[in-house]
């Protein structure tokens, strides 16, 4: 074997063997995913307050810059659950009304972390809505912890929504794939 040859080799292991930087993708896209990676995700784009935008052009990088996301609820929603956007034949994270192609509709009974309510408004879909659920906020189980990507006046958000409020515009969904 060559000296040049053997180098390659030794750094082709060496690069094998080092972990991944803090904070990036260790996994496949648009496969199972964990709850914590869930929130993690999602509170990435919080932390870094990620402008709303329903603009495929204003695209804005995953946690770990492993793909681009539109960032608008959907869009949010698709990068926390860790969706391809670059599946073929879509191009882009999926849309309000896509949700339901990867998920199945749960009882608010069975609402955890990682979920998410889902306003469906066929005859409208501009009234169309989705907030990913971070916690339960009570112990009595009628208020949650929401992040959500909520337009322009308020960008990303952390909030408490009372099932009481949300119950007869939204839904609870859960992602096919987590675990």
């Amino acid at each position: 074997m060559s000296v040049r040859r053997h180098l390659l080799w030794i750094v082709s292991l060496a690069l094998v063997a080092l972990p991944a930087p803090a904070g990036a993708v260790t996994r496949s896209y648009g496969g199972p995913i964990d709850r914590e990676q869930v929130i993690a995700r999602a509170a990435d784009w919080l932390r870094r307050d990620i402008a709303y935008s329903q603009d495929n052009a204003d695209a804005r990088w995953d946690r770990g810059h492993g793909r681009r996301y539109r960032p608008d609820c959907s869009g949010m929603v698709s990068m926390a659950w860790a969706l391809d956007p670059a599946v073929p034949g879509l191009g882009r994270a999926l849309v309000t009304w896509e949700l339901p192609t990867v998920s199945r509709r749960i009882r608010w009974a069975d609402v955890r972390r990682g979920d998410v309510l889902l306003r469906l408004v066929p005859a409208n879909r501009a009234l169309e809505h989705v907030q990913l659920v971070q916690a339960w906020a009570n112990p009595a189980r009628t208020r949650l912890w929401v992040i959500e990507q909520s337009g322009t006046r308020y960008d990303m958000r952390r909030r408490v929504v009372t099932i009481a409020a949300v119950r007869a515009a939204y839904q609870p969904y859960r992602y096919r794939l987590i675990r």
